[in-house]
């Protein structure tokens, strides 16, 4: 448990530097590469190990986010590079339960606990001796107009375009307001659909903590000791959200005009307290489960 919590704070140091370092493009620091995923059960890694695993990936400069630990390279007969240094993850061992002879009822035996681990990006491997062979992937934006529509009417969301100069969701009536897609204009960042799509998804994670859906905006109200702070990590949480839905899609969250003024409250949170990175990105990823559910 310690270790993990360790994980977590050298963690939450680097996103704090790369906050200061990067300014409003602070999302740089996950990369434009696909999601991590690990090599045997090709499985995505999420929530904070999506978050560790694809700052280091763009750190480093891998070529690929392909990761597993040394145990599952030896698997398939690869071998990890001698002097090689993992990445550190973490996971939770669930809680184990007894069934009562007196009673029938089940009973918790064993608390689920966080613990930690080591993977290797693939470029740490050796693969000469290893059937394996790296997936050969499109790379570049490939999304699809239609399939975002239609997945932002699965969510039964209401957007209103009411005021056409703002983009916000309004918890009290449950709607997201949406400046119309003409009034988002192509940048040297991105072209105006990736940036219509990306602040579409950034209110939509917003709109996932509504009472009826994850209640994550009423349970987390008074719980961080100011307004402020409370703000700043739903924002964070929202930022967030909007990059891992982002990547459902495969189109690169883009920064939004008015994202620069949270960074200091971010880092400020973020020092006092460095479990909220953690927290936040857990809170994200269920935002995205919500929506992503049977889709």
């Amino acid at each position: 448990m310690a270790i993990a919590k360790e994980v977590i704070n050298n963690f939450t140091k680097s996103v704090i530097e790369s906050m200061k370092k990067n300014g409003s493009n602070w999302n740089k620091m996950f990369g434009d590469n696909l999601d991590p995923i690990n090599v045997i059960s090709n499985k995505r890694y999420r929530g904070i190990n999506w978050a560790m695993l694809s700052f280091d990936c763009e750190d480093k400069k891998y070529a690929h986010n392909i990761w597993a630990t040394d145990k599952q390279w030896a698997s398939l007969n690869a071998q990890v590079t001698k002097g090689s240094k993992g990445t550190p993850i973490i996971f939770y061992k669930p809680p184990v339960y007894k069934k009562n002879k007196d009673t029938g009822d089940r009973e918790k035996i064993k608390w689920a606990v966080k613990r930690d681990s080591t993977v290797f990006n693939v470029s740490q491997v050796d693969l000469s001796n290893s059937e394996y062979k790296i997936p050969v992937r499109k790379t570049g934006k490939q999304y699809s107009i239609e399939e975002i529509d239609n997945f932002i009417n699965e969510t039964k969301v209401i957007i209103k375009h009411d005021d056409v100069n703002r983009c916000f969701y309004v918890p009290s009536k449950d709607y997201i307001n949406m400046a119309p897609k003409d009034k988002f204009k192509d940048t040297k960042e991105s072209n105006a659909t990736v940036h219509y799509y990306s602040t579409l998804f950034h209110e939509l994670t917003h709109s996932s903590g509504h009472e009826k859906r994850t209640n994550r905006i009423k349970t987390n109200l008074n719980k961080f000791g100011s307004h402020s702070t409370e703000y700043a990590f739903e924002e964070l949480v929202a930022e967030i959200g909007s990059i891992l839905l982002g990547h459902q899609f495969n189109i690169e969250k883009t920064v939004r005009d008015n994202h620069a003024k949270y960074l200091n409250s971010w880092i400020k949170a973020l020092k006092k307290d460095y479990t909220l990175i953690a927290t936040a990105f857990a809170q994200a990823q269920k935002a995205v489960d919500y929506f992503m559910e049977d889709k």
